[in-house]
């Protein structure tokens, strides 16, 4: 269950990112980022009468903390990827969001096998080959760069640390919550930029066109099922294995890139896909 939803957390990411990415060419990544986590709220909101949805105290306190991670780790995330070198950025901000939940873990007390710890090491390195796109243009990020992709990357485990800690009994609760309070801080955002210069429209009208609408509503729809998958995920099995698992969102935006855009997969990319099956594989036997 573990490794299957792992995936499946990993995959929705990837497409979220890729069709999220695509609306943020032509309309600000902030604006996007706001109207598709309100989109992904409804959809929490429906599947909890599915899967049910408890608001203890405990649920709601760590629900804060992941909206709180998660407003952090898109707003680092986006300030990297427009820095650059995205190729060098992206695979460092993954990496580092799947460290941390590997700490957290094996500092409570969570034993790994043998298998688990070479396939953990395995997709680690996979992550930075399907990231990383060599070339001639190739440049090392500055300081800020490396500083924001380190805090979203933070941000990202502080999102799974938080998930993980709520019981098998909150359901959705905790998801919704931290829906609630990243849409919170993001219009908060929103209106401190309409503040500063009030020229600009809050919401641009390109948004909610025909073209740009379904894009968000995509990245919505694959931001809440990514976050679903990790919390059944996580509770079904340790959270480094949860954590590590996901952090293989890029090769969802690839493989996408490759079926709708047509876009050459460098061979180094190949490579670490094809490391990452086989670690998925060692994950299986262990």
């Amino acid at each position: 269950m573990t490794i299957i939803f792992g995936l499946l957390s990993a995959f929705s990411y990837g497409y979220a990112d890729f069709f999220g990415a695509i609306a943020a060419q032509k309309v600000r990544a902030v604006a996007v980022t706001t109207i598709s986590f309100t989109f992904g709220l409804v959809l929490a909101i429906l599947a909890a009468f599915w899967l049910g949805a408890d608001f203890s105290s405990q649920t709601i306190t760590a629900g804060i903390y992941a909206g709180i991670s998660s407003a952090i780790a898109i707003s680092c995330l986006y300030a990297a990827l427009a820095l650059g070198p995205i190729s060098i950025v992206s695979p460092l901000t993954a990496v580092v969001s799947a460290i941390i939940p590997i700490v957290v873990d094996v500092a409570t007390g969570q034993a790994l096998s043998s298998f688990a710890g070479v396939a953990i090491v395995l997709i680690l390195i996979a992550v930075v080959l399907v990231a990383f796109v060599p070339g001639q243009d190739v440049r090392l990020p500055t300081l800020p760069a490396i500083v924001y992709a380190l805090g979203a990357g933070l941000g990202f485990s502080g999102i799974f640390v938080f998930l993980d800690s709520t019981s098998a009994e909150s359901g959705l609760g905790p998801l919704i919550v931290m829906r609630v309070i990243g849409i919170a801080l993001l219009l908060a955002g929103l209106t401190y930029l309409w503040l500063r210069n009030r020229k600009n429209s809050f919401f641009e009208k390109e948004l909610f066109s025909k073209k740009i609408l379904w894009l968000v509503m995509l990245a919505g729809s694959g931001d809440v099922l990514g976050n679903v998958a990790f919390l059944i995920a996580t509770r079904n099995g340790a959270l480094a294995i949860a954590a590590v698992l996901t952090s293989l969102y890029p090769v969802g935006t690839i493989l996408l890139a490759r079926i709708v855009l047509k876009e050459r997969i460098a061979l180094s990319q190949s490579i670490g896909i094809v490391i990452a099956l086989g670690a998925c594989a060692l994950l299986a036997l262990g």
